[in-house]
């Protein structure tokens, strides 16, 4: 992991944005760390919109509370195309 100042951040981005793609950058100001530059490939982006919306760690949070209280889902809530909060169908998909 490698530390750099804002300032030199600003100076040298296309050196750190290389950089990042090695290691995280961790860039300070005034000496404390304030933000990371991390390398982000095309395949990443997704996910990394997905871990970072609050909407999906809320949905994600209640779905895991239900299953901890009440367990699996029961196969007739997939068979009876039943639609899910956001209208879709749910489906299962064999060999995963």
């Amino acid at each position: 992991m490698k530390l750099a100042s804002v300032k030199d951040v600003k100076n040298n981005l296309s050196e750190y944005l290389k950089k990042a793609e090695r290691e995280d950058v961790i860039i300070t100001k005034n000496g404390r760390p304030t933000a990371v530059l991390h390398h982000l490939g095309e395949d990443d982006l997704e996910d990394y919109l997905l871990e970072h919306d609050p909407k999906f760690r809320k949905l994600i949070e209640k779905r895991w509370k239900d299953y901890v209280t009440h367990g699996g889902s029961l196969w007739s809530r997939f068979s009876s195309g039943s639609r899910n909060e956001s209208g879709v169908t749910p489906t299962l998909h064999r060999g995963l």
